[in-house]
């Protein structure tokens, strides 16, 4: 048996209820024992009603595990280390079919059979798919991976969302070094996309949200200035990154805040040439005004993604293997709970004063 917290309906608190582990195993698929989990946003989302998925439903994507049971068939992790019971790993938010035409094409986070953890209704079996658990079942087709020794569960955690998310925003449109970014959002998207430009060789990062602390927190990332759209308008944060940059405007502009209004300021903020990508629209009805005479003669480029292959979460558990040290990533987490505990730790992230709140 194993214990849940289910998200039933808005306005309901999360309840906990018992589950039977799978007897056995389909080729593929594994047993872990939740080690930790952190609450992202759009949990926070589904819970209040602003995202809408099938219910009930045990929440929670952003997980590490340990391997209790493993199916025929996996025996190596995606970097082709053998897996064993026992194990440290992180696996991709969602598992794939491996053979449809997205998923011959690059983009197996658009498999047709795409299954998402913390996102499919419980009543289905394997029941536990999501991580406020005491015990994750892996589908088929999920990428498994190690976790190297060095990386506490905090830094680790959060890294198959948007540490794997944002890498794939950078791959997408690309970045040279010397090249300068505006990044609109300072979230955890934003704080890892800025440990990422400056591991890039990034000129200069520009960023800007509405909080004060998040702000703080960025700048102690390597942010080299800091907008607060709450005291100043979207006008003088394009001024000010057209003085620093001889008046061109930034190379590369990235959306990870969420707010379709931010689109025209990223649009304007980018040099003749420049190239936006949108990684943080995802609920429906974002809509903005662009205006393509501005997005022809300024020559732009612009691109959307959705979650990340899952080669990005082997790219993303190395970055923090590698670089983790040299940025407050000991920050991210503020606060943990105990799964009895779930609600509390809920009402703790709806508070916005952490980056992140874990349960374990």
């Amino acid at each position: 048996m194993s214990k849940a917290a289910v998200f039933r309906d808005v306005g309901r608190p999360l309840e906990l209820q018992t589950f039977d582990l799978p007897e056995q195993l389909e080729p593929g698929a594994a047993v872990c024992e939740v080690v930790m989990a952190t609450i992202c946003g759009s949990d926070l989302h589904t819970i209040s009603g602003r995202r809408k998925e099938p219910a009930p439903l045990i929440l929670g994507h952003e997980i590490l595990g340990r391997i209790v049971q493993l199916g025929e068939g996996l025996t190596a992790d995606g970097f082709g280390q053998p897996l064993a019971v026992g194990d440290r790993v992180s696996w991709t938010i969602m598992a794939c079919c491996g053979m449809c035409f997205f998923c011959t094409h690059g983009l197996e986070n658009k498999c047709v059979k795409l299954r998402k953890y913390g996102h499919t209704c419980c009543d289905e079996p394997p029941h536990l798919t999501g991580g406020f658990a005491e015990h994750v079942c892996l589908w088929p087709g999920t990428a498994v991976f190690r976790v190297p020794d060095a990386l506490a569960d905090e830094i680790a955690t959060p890294a198959n969302c948007a540490l794997a998310t944002v890498i794939c925003a950078k791959d997408t449109i690309g970045l040279a070094a010397g090249e300068s970014v505006l990044i609109q959002g300072a979230g955890l998207l934003g704080l890892n996309l800025i440990a990422l430009c400056k591991e890039a060789g990034a000129a200069r990062v520009f960023v800007t949200d509405v909080q004060p602390a998040r702000l703080e927190l960025a700048e102690r990332f390597g942010a080299d200035e800091a907008f607060n759209l709450a005291d100043c308008s979207a006008d003088e944060v394009v001024l000010a990154i057209r003085d620093a940059t001889d008046g061109r405007g930034a190379d590369v502009a990235f959306e990870v805040c969420g707010q379709a209004q931010a689109v025209a300021m990223g649009v304007e903020a980018l040099r003749i040439g420049g190239r936006y990508l949108i990684a943080g629209l995802v609920t429906p009805g974002a809509q903005f005004e662009l205006d393509g005479n501005q997005l022809t003669r300024k020559v732009l480029t612009l691109k959307g993604i959705h979650n990340y292959q899952p080669t990005h979460l082997g790219q993303a558990l190395h970055f923090l293997e590698s670089c983790a040290a040299g940025y407050p990533y000991d920050r991210i987490v503020g606060e943990t709970f105990s799964l009895d505990r779930i609600n509390d730790a809920v009402a703790e992230a709806a508070t916005g004063k952490h980056i992140r709140v874990a349960v374990r």
